[in-house]
């Protein structure tokens, strides 16, 4: 699964994409996703976990918050993606359908809150 930032991605705006991986690959981000239900004060680094490759040095922090802040830059190709625990839930529920195999490419939008879309997809299309 790669980790990809686009400067000018989604109609002309940044935009996120995690990409590719298979169903297996998005089971294991769901797993490692899911701890961020779990109440306030967790984080997640998604582009350190062992299956997901970063292009370009890419980095995503997903922090479990008190309300849904959505994405916010720290430096050009760092982010931190801020949500309360029931978004959270909501981002897994969305990522469920990924877990089996089709073909063709399939995508969904992933943030709730502000800032830069963040998308799966199943290719780098969207």
């Amino acid at each position: 699964m790669k980790l990809e930032f686009f400067e000018d991605g989604l109609d002309g705006g940044p935009m996120i994409l995690l990409y590719g991986g298979g169903p297996d690959e998005v089971a294991l981000l769901r797993n490692a996703m899911r701890t961020l239900s779990g109440g306030v004060g967790r984080q997640l680094a998604l582009n350190d976990l062992p299956f997901v490759q970063s292009v370009d040095k890419c980095r995503l922090r997903a922090i479990s918050a008190a309300a849904d802040l959505g994405v916010v830059a720290r430096a050009p190709a760092d982010f931190e993606w801020t949500l309360g625990p029931e978004s959270w839930l909501q981002v897994d529920e969305q990522l469920e359908p990924f877990c089996e195999e089709k073909s063709g490419v399939s995508f969904q939008y992933l943030n709730p809150g502000n800032g830069p879309e963040i998308i799966y997809s199943t290719a780098r299309a969207w």
